[in-house]
């Protein structure tokens, strides 16, 4: 019934005489949706065929098994001061503690990893040719020919920095991708009145092995569905629940959770002129299919759902969960759905997930030399790596995407993490960096006018698999 099917009397005495009624069930659905023509009518004309066919022995067992199987509870924690719905005043106080909370948590990590550092009014002070270690956040960055200018500060002061394009190769490479707002570690030498940088350190994650857990379970993560546009892949998102569905597969049977990494639906007025792309020009008639669709997830699948900038939602980050008026209508699926905000920590058996929608991308990859939204097939992988040396969800302030300056800096990566988790930029990735899973799921929409015009090519039909045993990750796709 939550299908959309109804059932007669004489084939539900069918499927309870049968050895297997839910198999036999699942393959009578089966037929139906391949034939739209046919009443939605589960009856005993349909039945009669499937019993009388005789069921492979091996395919059988292992359907009862998959049936007949219990799992143990998995624990899942979320990080609640992202369950929040924040407020700011503006006053210029605010943004001196956000930006003092960002150069505090930051500078923590670089420091742990250095002995000696000093302020810059110290470091203003050395001798000719003495070397020491700074820690500074950078608010501006100019390029000449024949170096790099760096414009720092800490609480103790201002100073220029200059990082020559001859000789180290690493030091070249770090001070391209410096963004804006940034907190770095910094070795400099004083030479005459400058300060000259010989070394460059990002408060990137440490290298970290990842343990083996015996645990059998899988999380499927998903992002940009966009429900509600006209260029929302339906087939191929029906063909992931179809195969979500499959009992038989060994995969789909250990798969206990689904974290959707925002963007659900559509909406309506996120970007000029999108209500000629759009099928469904309702934001509630949007969540209303959505949850149609989420009823056909198996009860055995715990639902965690994100906000993205095209859910109805405060579009500055943090951004808070769906508000009550949406999950009342998601919830109508029947299925435990637990919804989060964005980004969202949330740690399922031990493993630690940071699932972020990834607005901060679209700065990155216009800040950073040689990233292009018409390149990321090739590059989001280093987009993502670029995020994670920074450890910050959105280092550059001011930028496309809006910030609540909070008096503590909820975007910066502060903690260890397992498996980071990001869409809105639509192009599937799947690696590690350092020990750690990136995974970007790609999306269920097709190319957009916008997209066209800067050369994004979507990855569509896209979702991933991660074993919480071994952090393993497989990818399928639905074309």
């Amino acid at each position: 019934m939550r299908k959309g099917y109804t059932i007669t009397k004489k084939a539900l005495d069918l499927l309870e005489s049968s050895e297997n009624p839910l198999k036999l069930l699942d393959e009578a659905i089966r037929i139906l949706k391949a034939d739209r023509l046919k009443p939605p009518i589960i009856d005993e004309k349909l039945l009669k065929p499937l019993i009388a066919e005789k069921p492979e022995p091996k395919a059988e067992a292992e359907a009862i098994e998959a049936e007949g199987e219990e799992f143990a509870p998995i624990e899942v924690e979320v990080d609640e001061r992202f369950l929040k719905e924040y407020r700011i005043s503006g006053s210029s106080d605010e943004f001196r503690r956000y930006f003092r909370s960002r150069y505090e948590k930051l500078s923590r990590i670089i420091r742990s990893r250095l002995s000696g550092v000093i302020d810059l009014k110290s470091a203003l002070k050395l001798r000719e040719g003495e070397e020491a270690y700074v820690v500074a956040m950078l608010y501006d960055k100019r390029e000449t020919g024949k170096a790099w200018v760096l414009e720092v500060d800490d609480k103790s002061g201002e100073a220029t920095i200059i990082v020559p394009k001859a000789g180290d190769e690493n030091l070249r490479k770090t001070a391209e991708i410096l963004l804006q707002d940034s907190v770095i570690g910094i070795r400099v030498c004083k030479r005459g009145e400058s300060l000259i940088a010989r070394d460059l350190l990002l408060p990137e994650i440490a290298q970290e092995e990842v343990g083996k857990m015996n645990l059998d379970a899988y999380v499927c993560l998903i992002s940009d569905i966009h429900l509600g546009s006209n260029k929302f892949r339906e087939d191929l998102f029906e063909s992931f629940l179809d195969w979500i569905n499959r009992t038989r597969d060994s995969e789909v049977k250990r798969i206990r959770f689904m974290i959707v990494a925002g963007d659900l639906v559509d909406g309506v007025g996120v970007y000029p002129n999108q209500h000629k792309e759009l099928e469904i020009t309702s934001v509630r008639e949007q969540f209303e299919q959505l949850s149609k669709l989420f009823s056909e997830i198996p009860e055995t699948i715990k639902i965690i759902l994100a906000p993205g900038n095209h859910e109805p939602v405060q579009k500055a980050l943090p951004q808070p969960p769906l508000q009550e008026e949406y999950r009342r209508i998601l919830e109508k699926c029947g299925r435990e759905i637990l919804f989060v905000g964005n980004p969202a920590w949330i740690r399922i058996a031990g493993r630690k997930f940071l699932v972020y929608h990834g607005q901060g991308l679209d700065d990155v990859i216009q800040i950073i030399p040689g990233f292009s939204h018409s390149t990321l097939k090739r590059d989001i992988g280093k987009v993502l790596e670029a995020i994670i040396r920074h450890r910050h969800l959105s280092p550059i302030y001011g930028e496309s995407t809006p910030i609540l300056p909070l008096g503590e800096d909820m975007l910066v990566i502060d903690d260890v993490l397992n498996v980071f988790h990001v869409g809105h930029v639509h192009v599937a990735y799947a690696g590690s960096y350092r020990g750690l899973r990136l995974i970007n799921t790609g999306t269920w929409q097709e190319q957009t006018s916008y997209q066209r015009n800067v050369g994004l090519e979507p990855t569509v039909g896209v979702a991933s698999l991660v074993n919480l045993g071994d952090l393993s990750i497989k990818v399928k796709r639905f074309m």
